[in-house]
């Protein structure tokens, strides 16, 4: 069972995506990253700032109709990172939805293809990007993980910390999420702003 309370923390985020017509008129992507956290307990927040910024551009810096798919790998620098601190011997699920593309925003019938990828890092790095080298990559096109916050050699989960009282405060770890993936192919599309939600649930797992 997994148990999701409803304190809800939101980051929009813009996808920095100009697409320059031989008019010389533009469009650009939008989109918006949503994250819950299921327990005050959990935080998670970008190293990059309120709203990072998931940015082809930095990639290709034009982008016309019939261009080829633009990728962001894990260890480029334009891929985004979400921070998850939560307290120790907890085990975390992460489900993300995101969309297979962006579509027109005045119709929806005109889309750019888009696949979201994932990775996670919970063996304490010493920061989000030494993470990158040792982060577990999901398969494309899964976005449901579940693992404790501080890898454990083997075995179920330890006990629940104590409960918190004025001489005790649960000891805290750091696990880092990471999004990156691909754009396009690029089809004769016309202007506009196209756009999408990536929606981020992080919370407790209990083997009740």
């Amino acid at each position: 069972m997994i148990k999701v309370l409803s304190h809800i923390v939101e980051f929009r985020m813009l996808l920095g995506i100009s697409l320059f017509l031989l008019s010389g008129t533009g469009f650009a992507q939008r989109i918006s990253f949503n994250t819950w956290t299921g327990s005050d307990d959990i935080t998670i927040l970008s190293p990059q700032g309120a709203m990072p910024t998931l940015d082809f551009n930095q990639k290709q810096r034009a982008l016309v109709p019939g261009t080829e798919a633009i990728t962001i790998g894990l260890v480029d620098n334009q891929a985004v990172i979400y921070e998850i601190e939560a307290p120790e011997g907890f085990d975390l699920t992460i489900d993300v939805s995101a969309p297979s593309a962006f579509v027109l925003a005045d119709n929806p019938t005109e889309s750019i293809p888009f696949l979201l990828k994932v990775a996670y890092n919970n063996l304490a790095p010493t920061d989000e990007l030494s993470g990158k080298l040792s982060a577990v990559e999901l398969p494309a096109g899964f976005y449901s993980i579940t693992f404790p916050v501080s890898r454990r050699a083997s075995g179920a989960p330890m006990a629940p910390p104590s409960p918190e009282d004025g001489a005790f405060t649960r000891p805290k770890a750091k696990a880092y999420l990471y999004l990156y993936g691909t754009l396009g192919p690029v089809g004769m599309v016309p202007a506009g702003i196209y756009e999408g939600e990536i929606n981020i649930n992080v919370s407790f797992t209990s083997y009740d």
